[in-house]
């Protein structure tokens, strides 16, 4: 069977103890988890004692699948725990946690797997690996801020299939490392900004990005960086106007730190999948902001996902 490994890591700010007490305490992980947080319904149940051998948790659901963790070994700087996955097919895989102290207040947290696919999904290797490498990163994100502040800023909506009318945009394209895209469009919209307001266009809403590509095996993405106008106009430095086609697109509704929008993405495309529903490849995903991150606490950040269906 095809093998992989994974691995992630942040620095907390917070003692090594903590960091261990909580994950060895598997009823935080609905929390910060990056896949129950998915499907806040999902049965979830508990077995043994917070911290001791045997502990663990089973989940159940319908868009996240079905399986169990167990912790299996523990010290003051790793822990070990099974998993075991029931749906959508059967597979192991072995976990591990190291946390290592950076000092008396600050912890350097790696998670680690092991497992397999089936031999009949070998050809998914690198993209399986790519995705749970993008969950554990979310993860990582936010067991930090549940962790520093006792709460994770991140909350999904999914209101369903709808028709999004056309609109005309100036906008330019940028490439950028997944991981770099926020200082990459905190450069790229002011750039957009000023261009189109020295061309006197009347801004017609709020700014969105568009995502021609997302390539998460080589990390990379290719998005342009739009603003909606009343009226085409020739704003330069490589601002150029284009239509938004209208269309029928899943729309999630994400509330909260635009570090935790992979929140909104992953909890829209495992919709689709439960729904049945195929991505219209012809029109690009996007993501519209709402209100404006100078102005409003990024709690309060609200972004609106459209994923583009056939149909």
């Amino acid at each position: 069977m095809p093998a992989f490994n994974v691995v992630s890591s942040i620095e907390i700010d917070v003692p090594a103890s903590r960091v261990r007490e909580a994950l060895s305490d598997f009823k935080t992980w609905p929390i910060w988890s990056p896949w129950l947080i998915m499907e806040r319904e999902c049965k979830v149940t508990y077995k043994g004692s917070a911290g001791e051998l045997g502990h663990g948790y089973d989940w159940d659901g319908q868009k996240v699948g079905a399986g169990g963790m167990t912790l299996t070994s523990l010290d003051a700087n790793r822990m070990e725990a099974d998993l075991l996955f029931l749906k959508p097919w059967k597979s192991k895989a072995d976990i591990v946690f190291e946390f290592e102290s950076v000092d008396d207040s600050k912890t350097h947290v790696k998670w680690f797997m092991d497992s397999s696919l089936p031999f009949f999904m070998f050809f998914m290797l690198k993209k399986m690996k790519a995705m749970i490498g993008g969950d554990y990163d979310r993860g990582l994100s936010m067991l930090k801020d549940y962790l520093e502040t006792g709460k994770v800023p991140s909350n999904t909506v999914v209101e369903g299939v709808v028709d999004v009318p056309a609109s005309l945009y100036a906008g330019k394209t940028y490439h950028a490392a997944i991981s770099d895209i926020s200082d990459s469009m905190g450069a790229a919209f002011p750039e957009v900004f000023n261009a189109v307001t020295e061309s006197k266009a009347q801004i017609n809403g709020m700014p969105f990005s568009i995502y021609h590509n997302m390539d998460i095996v080589k990390k990379t993405c290719m998005y342009t960086a739009a603003i909606p106008v009343a009226e085409s106009v020739d704003a330069g430095h490589g601002v150029q106007c284009s239509d938004r086609p209208a269309c029928k697109a899943l729309k999630v509704v994400h509330t909260g730190p635009y570090r935790h929008l992979g929140n909104g993405w992953s909890t829209g495309m495992s919709d689709m999948r439960h729904a049945k529903l195929k991505m219209d490849k012809a029109n690009p995903p996007f993501e519209l902001y709402v209100n404006d991150p100078e102005d409003t606490p990024e709690e309060s950040l609200v972004t609106e996902i459209y994923m583009p269906v056939k149909g």
